[in-house]
C-alpha cells in the first residue's frame, strides 16, 4: 500500500467524527473490540472486528439481518459487500477496513486505544477499566479529555492545545462574574487557533452573536472555513458538546438562549484536574506509539485524583428526592408532560427543551424517577444510580453493583431496572442476571421485609420474561418475600397511571407461582 502524502497542516474547527454522535456508544464499541486486544490489525482480523460490531448490534445495516443464531462467519461476505464503497481513511484501505477506522478515530485521539493498520491493536488501561465498570463513563472521558490535544498523530492541524481545558478555563473565568457561555459563543470557541482564554473573552465581549446566522457570518469573515453551514453550526459543535457533557464538565441551561455553564457539582474536581501538568512533545504529537505511551504513563496520576473525588458523586437519596420535587416545580412538570417525554425518547422532539441534552438511556431513568415522584409524593425515597449535575439532571451512569433506580421506605425496597435495548439476545445476556444479583446482595436493604423488582424495556422478549418468571419461583422456594414483574415501557406507564404498580407486581408474582403449582399437579 502506497504511503500517504501528508498534507500541510492548517487551522481547523474543533471536531470529532460525527459517525458516532453519542459518546456513550463508544462503551459498547470498546466492549466488542476488547476480544481483539493484542491482535495484529490485518485484513482478516479487521473483518472479524467489523463483523462483530454488526453481530452485537453496535453497527446496523438493512442489508444484514442478525438473529440469535447468527455468527460472524455467516455475515462476513455481507459485511464486505455493504462496506465495499467506503474510501480509504486513516491509513486503512478502502472497504470494511476504513469502516473500522470510522469507529476508532476518536478513541485513538483520546488515547482509549491504539489502532494502526497491520500493527498490534491495544486497549488502554482506562478503556479496560471502563469496560470492567471499575470506572464509569464520566470518569473515563474526563481523564482522557485532560490528556487530549488538538494536534496529534490522528489530527493534522495547526491548532496545538487542549480544547477541553481551554473551554473549562473560559467557563471558570465567566463564573467569576456570574456569566455563562452562549451556544453561539461556544461555536466561535471551536475556531480558536491557540486556546488563548483572554483573547477569546475579548472576542465575545466585543461582538454580539444573537443567533446562528450572525455567528456564521462572523466565522466566514474571521476564520478559514471549509465546511458548510450544517456542519459548521450544528454537526461539529454538537458532537463536541456531547463529549463535554459525558465528561461531567458542563451543564446546559435554557434562559431565552442555550447557555453552557460549569457543572458546579464537579467544580473542585475540575479545578484540580485542570492543574495536572500534561503536555505532549513534538515527537509524541507525530508518532502514534509515543502518543499512546504518554497517555498511558499519566493514567495513574489522573486515577488518583478521580478516586479522591469519587465520594462526592454519590447521590444521597433523601436529598435527591427533594431535588426531583424542585425540578417538578421549576419546570411545571405534570404527569401528562412526563409521560409524553418518555414516549418521545429516541425522537428528535422533546417536551422540555432543557432535558434534550441528557443521553437517551439516562433520560429514561430520569423520567421514570420523576414519574414515581409525581405518583408517590413523599411515600418513598428515590435514588437513581447515575451522576447528576447541580440542577439534578443526569449526565453519566455511576460505577458499582447497584440497579438503575432504588425506591425505598422503612419497610419496602423497590428496585427498578430500565433499558432501551431491543435486541433479544443482548437484553437477556446483559440486563437480567445482574439485576437479580443487585436485588439479593444489597446489604443496605437486607432488613426490608418486602422487596419489589420492576424490569422496564421497550419490549420484553419471551426469553426475558421466562427468566424473571423462573426467578419468582426460585425466590419463593428460597423463602424470600419478593415480587417481580417485567414491563414494556408502554405497559409500565399505563399501569402506574391507573393502578397501584406495587399491587400489580404482587398479583403478577402470585399468578406465576400459581401457574407453576398447577403444572406440577
Amino acid at each position: 500500500m502506497a504511503k500517504r502524502k501528508k498534507r500541510v497542516p492548517t487551522y481547523k474547527q474543533m471536531a470529532f467524527d460525527t459517525a458516532v454522535r453519542n459518546p456513550e456508544r463508544y462503551i459498547d464499541i470498546l466492549t466488542v473490540v476488547r476480544d481483539f486486544d493484542g491482535e495484529i490489525l490485518d485484513d482478516d482480523i479487521l473483518l472479524n472486528i467489523v463483523s462483530a460490531l454488526y453481530l452485537e448490534g453496535v453497527v446496523t445495516s438493512s442489508e444484514i439481518n442478525i438473529n440469535e443464531n447468527t455468527t460472524i462467519r455467516d455475515i462476513k461476505d455481507l459485511v464486505m459487500q455493504v462496506n465495499s464503497s467506503r474510501n480509504a481513511d486513516g491509513g486503512f484501505p478502502k472497504g470494511y477496513q476504513s469502516r473500522f477506522w470510522t469507529y476508532m478515530r476518536a478513541l485513538c485521539e483520546l488515547g482509549f486505544v491504539f489502532a494502526r493498520y497491520n500493527q498490534e491493536f491495544r486497549l488502554s488501561k482506562t478503556a479496560k477499566m471502563l469496560i470492567d465498570r471499575d470506572i464509569d463513563e464520566q470518569e473515563a472521558f474526563s481523564i482522557q479529555a485532560m490528556k487530549y490535544n488538538r494536534k496529534s498523530p490522528y489530527r493534522n492541524v495547526s491548532n496545538d492545545f487542549n480544547f477541553f481545558k481551554f473551554i473549562l478555563m473560559v467557563l471558570l473565568k465567566l463564573k467569576e462574574t456570574n456569566k455563562s457561555l452562549s451556544y453561539e459563543q461556544f461555536i466561535i470557541a471551536t475556531f480558536s487557533n491557540d486556546g488563548n482564554v483572554e483573547n477569546f473573552l475579548e472576542i465575545i465581549e466585543n461582538n454580539k452573536f444573537k443567533d446562528y446566522d450572525t455567528t456564521f457570518e462572523f466565522i466566514k469573515e474571521n476564520y478559514s472555513l471549509t465546511t458548510n453551514y450544517q456542519t459548521t453550526m450544528q454537526d461539529y459543535p454538537d458532537v463536541v458538546r456531547r463529549f463535554f457533557i459525558i465528561s461531567g464538565f458542563i451543564t446546559i441551561k435554557y434562559s431565552g438562549k442555550k447557555l453552557i455553564q460549569i457543572n458546579e457539582n464537579k467544580l473542585d474536581y475540575i479545578k484540580e484536574i485542570c492543574n495536572i501538568d500534561f503536555n505532549l512533545t513534538d515527537d509524541e504529537k507525530n508518532n502514534e506509539n509515543l502518543f499512546f505511551q504518554k497517555f498511558e504513563s499519566y493514567t495513574d496520576i489522573f486515577l488518583d485524583l478521580l478516586y479522591k473525588y469519587r465520594e462526592q458523586d454519590k447521590i444521597i437519596g433523601d436529598i435527591y428526592t427533594k431535588q426531583l420535587y424542585s425540578i417538578i416545580k421549576d419546570y411545571n412538570i405534570t404527569e401528562d408532560i412526563i409521560i409524553k417525554s418518555i414516549e418521545k425518547i429516541g425522537s428528535k422532539t422533546t417536551e422540555i427543551q432543557e432535558f434534550k441534552e441528557i443521553p437517551e438511556p439516562l433520560k429514561l431513568e430520569f423520567f421514570i424517577s420523576i414519574l414515581i415522584a409525581l405518583k408517590y409524593k413523599s411515600q418513598f425515597i428515590i435514588r437513581p444510580n447515575y451522576k447528576a449535575d447541580h440542577i439534578g439532571k443526569p449526565y453519566s451512569h455511576a460505577p458499582g453493583n447497584t440497579g438503575d433506580i432504588e425506591v425505598f421506605s422503612k419497610t419496602i425496597y423497590w428496585l427498578i431496572e430500565v433499558t432501551l435495548i431491543r435486541n433479544k439476545t443482548q437484553q437477556l445476556n446483559h440486563e437480567t442476571t445482574s439485576v437479580i444479583r443487585h436485588l439479593f446482595s444489597n446489604d443496605e436493604f437486607a432488613n426490608r421485609f418486602i422487596k419489589y423488582l420492576s424490569f422496564i424495556a421497550p419490549q420484553v422478549h419471551q426469553d426475558t420474561q421466562e427468566f424473571f418468571d423462573y426467578q419468582i419461583v426460585k425466590s419463593k422456594n428460597d423463602t424470600h418475600d419478593i415480587y417481580i414483574k417485567p414491563y414494556s415501557i408502554r405497559e409500565f406507564i399505563d399501569i402506574i397511571s391507573n393502578f397501584n404498580i406495587l399491587d400489580d407486581m404482587n398479583k403478577y408474582t402470585q399468578k406465576v407461582i400459581e401457574d407453576f403449582r398447577n403444572k406440577l399437579t
